[in-house]
C-alpha cells in the first residue's frame, strides 16, 4: 500500500508539470497565430510602405595652389541651417487639428473638424506643415538677425519631391551666426546646422582663365545632393583628380516620404590637391598691369631655364565664383560679348600676327643665310606721301609703310628702331623658305602641349609650303610678322629658347598632385622637359641678344630705342637697377573684315640680360605701340619678379586634413 501511495503522489506532480508545459505551448501557439495571422497583413503593409533610398554625399573638392602653397582655389565649409521635416510631424499634426481643421469647420457650417473632405484635408495638412516650417524660419531669422523668408512655392516643391532631404532655410552663416545658433537655437526640434563644402576662389579674378571654373551638378535629380564639376582650365583638365569620390548613404523612408533611419554605405573621399608652377605675386602683378594699359590682351611669364609658367594672364577677365552658384542669362550674355569675350584665354586660345617681334626670327634667318652684314649701312628711303617715315618699295612688290624715319641704318639701329624697310629688304634676300624654316625650328604655329589643352596652333606654314599655300612674294611681309599668327605662349617659349641658348621646353604649369594632408607628392610632373634643341651659331645668338638689349637700353638720337622709355624715367635713370632686360617691340597691322581690331602690339623679352632666368611676353590688342603700351606692362612684371627674388620665407597655405 505504501508503495502505491508513493506512485500516486508522484503522478500528481507529473500531471502539474504536464499542465504547465501544455499551457506554455498553447501560449506560444497563440502568439504565433497572432503574429502570423492577425498582425501579418498589417506588418506586411507596413513593410511594403517602407523603402530604401541611396543618397549621394558629395566629396570635398581638391584645392589648387600656387608654387609656394598659397591657395588659388579652396573648398571651405559653408554652414547652413536646415530643417529635418520628420522631426516636426507632431507639430504638423497639432497645427492641423488644433487650428486649420477647426478654422475650416467654423467657416463652413455643416462641416466637422473630424470629418473633412479628403481634398480639403490634404490641402490643409500641407498648409499646416508650411506654417510650422515658416514660423520656425522666422524664429531663426529673428535670432540670427538675418532677413529670410520661406517662399510657399519653394516649400511645396521641396515637400513634394525631396522630403527625405533636409530643407535649407539659411545659407552661408558667418562665424557670429554660427556661434549664435549653437547658443540659442541648437536645441529646437528639427533644426540642425549642416556643414557643406563649396568651391571658392579667394583671389576672385586672379588666374581665372588658367584655373577655369566649376558648375553645380546633381540638383536636377531627386535624391542627389549637389556637387561640382570642372568645365574649363585646370578645373576641367584635372577633374578626375580634383573631384574626389562621393560617399553613399542608405536611407529608410516610410510611406509618408520621411526618413526613418540612415546609415553610411560608403564614406566620401576628398579630392586631391594640385600644385601649380604659378607664382601668385607675379600673376597678380601681370593682371594689374594688363588691366591698366589694355582692354584686351595677355601676358605670359616663363622660367627660361626649365619652361615653368610663372604667370599667365588674360584680359578682360571674370570671377569664377559667379559660376559656383550659377550665372544668370543676362550675366552670361555679358560674359559672351563677341568683342570682349571675357572667358577667352588670349594667351593660348587665340592667335595673332606677331608683328616686329618676328624680326628676331628674321635676324637669325638673315645671319644664317649670310645676306646681312651687321655693320653694313642700308639707306631707308622716305615715303613720298609721308616724308617723316621710310617706305619699302622693291620692283615687283607693293609698298610697305615704315614706322621708323628715313635715313641710314646699321643692323642694331634698324633693330631697336624696328625699321620695316630694313628687315623687309633683307628678309626678301633670305627668302620665304628660310624664314619659315627658322620659325618652325622654334615650333611657331604649333601647339605647345599646354596642360589645359585649350590652345590653338596659329598659322605658320612649314618651309615646304613656300610657293604653295603661301606665295613667295610674301617674304617681305612675313619678315615683319605679317600674314602669320602665333599665340603669346608660343612666343614665350621662343624667347626662352633665345635666352637659354636654344632649348625648347614643353611648358609646365602643373607641378605635382598630393593627397589631402600629405607632405609628399603622389604624382610629380618633372621640370625642364625638353621638346627640341635649336642649333644656333653662338655668334649669331650673341648679335641678336645684344640688339635686344639695345631695344631697352639705347637712348639714341631721336627717335631712341622703342622700349627705352618703359624702362627709364624722364631723367634716363633705370627703373630696374642692376636688372637689365633684353626685348623686342612689335606692332602688327590687321586688315581682316572678320576681326574687330586694327592692330596688335607686343613686347617680347627676357631678363636679366647677364644671367637669363625669365621670359616675359606681353600682347595687347589695339594698343598704341609695343614700346608705349606693352613695355610698361613688362616693366611692372619684372618689378614683381625682383620683389619675389628678395630674401624672405614664402607664405604657405596650411595642409588640409
Amino acid at each position: 500500500m505504501f508503495i502505491f501511495d508513493i506512485f500516486k503522489r508522484e503522478a500528481r506532480r507529473l500531471r502539474t508539470v504536464s499542465v504547465v508545459m501544455a499551457a506554455g505551448m498553447l501560449a506560444l501557439l497563440a502568439g504565433l497565430w497572432f503574429v502570423q495571422i492577425v498582425s501579418g497583413k498589417q506588418m506586411q503593409g507596413l513593410l511594403e510602405r517602407q523603402t530604401f533610398r541611396k543618397l549621394r554625399v558629395p566629396a570635398e573638392r581638391g584645392r589648387i595652389l600656387d608654387r609656394d602653397g598659397q591657395a588659388l582655389v579652396e573648398s571651405p565649409p559653408q554652414y547652413n541651417v536646415v530643417v529635418y521635416l520628420e522631426d516636426l510631424r507632431s507639430q504638423f499634426t497639432n497645427e492641423f487639428i488644433s487650428h486649420l481643421a477647426r478654422e475650416y469647420a467654423r467657416d463652413h457650417p455643416g462641416s466637422s473638424a473630424g470629418r473633412l473632405p479628403s481634398k480639403v484635408a490634404n490641402a490643409l495638412r500641407l498648409e499646416a506643415d508650411y506654417r510650422v516650417v515658416s514660423n520656425l524660419s522666422y524664429e531663426v531669422a529673428a535670432v540670427l538677425r538675418q532677413p529670410m523668408a520661406l517662399e510657399r512655392e519653394r516649400f511645396w516643391h521641396f515637400y513634394s519631391n525631396y522630403k527625405i532631404m533636409p530643407l535649407q532655410i539659411a545659407a552661408n552663416l558667418n562665424n557670429t551666426n554660427v556661434a549664435i545658433f549653437a547658443e540659442e537655437l541648437s536645441g529646437l526640434p528639427g533644426l540642425d546646422m549642416e556643414r557643406q563644402p563649396v568651391v571658392f576662389y579667394p583671389h576672385k579674378t586672379t588666374a581665372a582663365h588658367l584655373l577655369g571654373y566649376v558648375v553645380r551638378t546633381g540638383e536636377e535629380r531627386k535624391y542627389l545632393a549637389p556637387g561640382y564639376k570642372g568645365t574649363t582650365g585646370i578645373e576641367g583638365a584635372y577633374e578626375e583628380q580634383l573631384k574626389g569620390e562621393p560617399g553613399t548613404n542608405l536611407v529608410l523612408v516610410n510611406n509618408e516620404g520621411y526618413r526613418q533611419h540612415e546609415e553610411v554605405l560608403a564614406p566620401k573621399q576628398a579630392g586631391k590637391d594640385i600644385y601649380l608652377t604659378i607664382s601668385l605675386p607675379i600673376q597678380q602683378a601681370a593682371e594689374a598691369a594688363l588691366a591698366r594699359y589694355g582692354v584686351r590682351g595677355a601676358a605670359v611669364v616663363m622660367d627660361a631655364r626649365n619652361g615653368d609658367v610663372l604667370a599667365m594672364a588674360s584680359v578682360p577677365t571674370f570671377d569664377p565664383n559667379e559660376f559656383v552658384t550659377g550665372v544668370s542669362p543676362e550675366r552670361l550674355e555679358q560674359l559672351n560679348d563677341p568683342r570682349l569675350r571675357q572667358q577667352l584665354n588670349r594667351a593660348t586660345y587665340d592667335a595673332y600676327p606677331p608683328g616686329s617681334t618676328f624680326k628676331m626670327i628674321t635676324t637669325l634667318a638673315c645671319l644664317e643665310s649670310g645676306v646681312i652684314d651687321v655693320n653694313e649701312i642700308y639707306h631707308v628711303p622716305p615715303d613720298e606721301r609721308d616724308s617723316a617715315h621710310g617706305v619699302f618699295k622693291e620692283p615687283g612688290y607693293g609698298q610697305i609703310k615704315d614706322t621708323a624715319p628715313p635715313g641710314d641704318y646699321d643692323f642694331e639701329k634698324a633693330f631697336y628702331n624696328s625699321s620695316n624697310t630694313y628687315f623687309s629688304h633683307f628678309g626678301l634676300k633670305a627668302g620665304l623658305r628660310k624664314l619659315l624654316e627658322v620659325a618652325k625650328r622654334f615650333h611657331l604655329g604649333e601647339k605647345t602641349g599646354f596642360a589645359t589643352h585649350e590652345e590653338v596652333a596659329g598659322i605658320v606654314p612649314g618651309p615646304d609650303q613656300a610657293g604653295k599655300t603661301m606665295p613667295l612674294n610674301s617674304a617681305p611681309y612675313v619678315s615683319i610678322g605679317q600674314e602669320i599668327t602665333v599665340t603669346p605662349l608660343q612666343m614665350a617659349v621662343m624667347v626662352a629658347a633665345i635666352a637659354n641658348g636654344g632649348t625648347i621646353f614643353w611648358p609646365r604649369v602643373v607641378k605635382e598632385i598630393r593627397a589631402p594632408g600629405a607632405d609628399a607628392a603622389e604624382e610629380s610632373f618633372p621640370e625642364g622637359r625638353v621638346r627640341d634643341k635649336v642649333v644656333l651659331n653662338p655668334q649669331h645668338l650673341q648679335i641678336l641678344r645684344h640688339a635686344m638689349l639695345q631695344d631697352t637700353e639705347h637712348p639714341g638720337e631721336h627717335p631712341g630705342a622703342n622700349a627705352y622709355p618703359a624702362f627709364h624715367d624722364a631723367g634716363g635713370r633705370d627703373k630696374l637697377p642692376d636688372f637689365h632686360v633684353a626685348g623686342k617691340t612689335g606692332t602688327a597691322q590687321v586688315n581682316s573684315p572678320a576681326l574687330d581690331y586694327k592692330h596688335v602690339t607686343w613686347f617680347d623679352s627676357y631678363g636679366p640680360y647677364e644671367d637669363p632666368r625669365y621670359a616675359v611676353v606681353v600682347m595687347i590688342v589695339d594698343g598704341v605701340s609695343g614700346g608705349g603700351t606693352c613695355g610698361p606692362v613688362a616693366e611692372r612684371i619684372y618689378e614683381a619678379i625682383i620683389n619675389m627674388e628678395r630674401p624672405g620665407p614664402p607664405q604657405r597655405a596650411p595642409a588640409r586634413n
